[in-house]
């Protein structure tokens, strides 16, 4: 275990104190449950128990966590993989969303060429495989750029209306925005290649 800004709540977690559970479980359930709950093919059941079982392995394997790979909300979702696999194994479901996500990753392709222009053009988010992605995506970005991506593509405001909604100059909206841009084609491509090993 590396020194990280984790470390303090890490070292609680290995001493078993019930103060750092809450916490780490305060922080990282509705992150992970939102990351899940597709994987799952939208089973609600299935995702909360693909969130318990996530934990519980964390819990048991404290030290194989690396802050050099990555956050602890990184590490959870490595570690959530193989308990989907298990999950959707031992539930029959691994066809049905093997089929969805080879719908996804026929889209994805032209999805990449056209986030450079656009965040997503209308006739690609009117593809139900092509709008989980996106919402999956948008649920795992910080709130802030939720606000921007959502502000700018969903009700269409523009960026000196962004501005005053958010409390920020237009320069610093456009800043925001950019940013929110990247990581959506970011967090977009990483969980596409994602839900393609899951499904493999």
């Amino acid at each position: 275990m590396k020194d990280c800004a984790d470390e303090p709540l890490l070292r609680r977690l290995a001493k078993g104190q019930p103060t750092a559970l809450e916490e780490f479980y305060d922080q990282q359930v509705d992150g992970l449950y939102a990351h899940l709950y597709y994987r799952v093919g939208r089973d609600q059941d299935l995702a909360e128990e693909a969130v318990q079982e996530t934990f519980s392995r964390a819990l048991s394997s404290l030290n194989s966590y690396d802050s050099g790979r990555g956050s602890l909300q990184v590490w959870l979702r490595t570690l959530s993989r193989n308990v989907v696999r298990d999950l959707l194994r031992s539930h029959n479901r691994s066809r049905d969303l093997i089929a969805l996500w080879e719908q996804i990753d026929a889209s994805l392709a032209q999805i990449f060429e056209s986030l450079d222009k656009e965040l997503l053009p209308p006739e690609l988010l009117g593809r139900e495989e092509t709008r989980e992605l996106v919402n999956m995506t948008v649920t795992n970005l910080p709130e802030n750029y939720q606000q921007a991506l959502c502000g700018k593509y969903v009700d269409g405001e523009s960026v000196g209306e962004l501005a005053t909604k958010l409390n920020l100059s237009e320069k610093a909206a456009k800043s925001l925005l950019a940013r929110a841009r990247g990581a959506f084609r970011e967090t977009f491509a990483s969980l596409g290649r994602t839900l393609t090993k899951v499904s493999s």
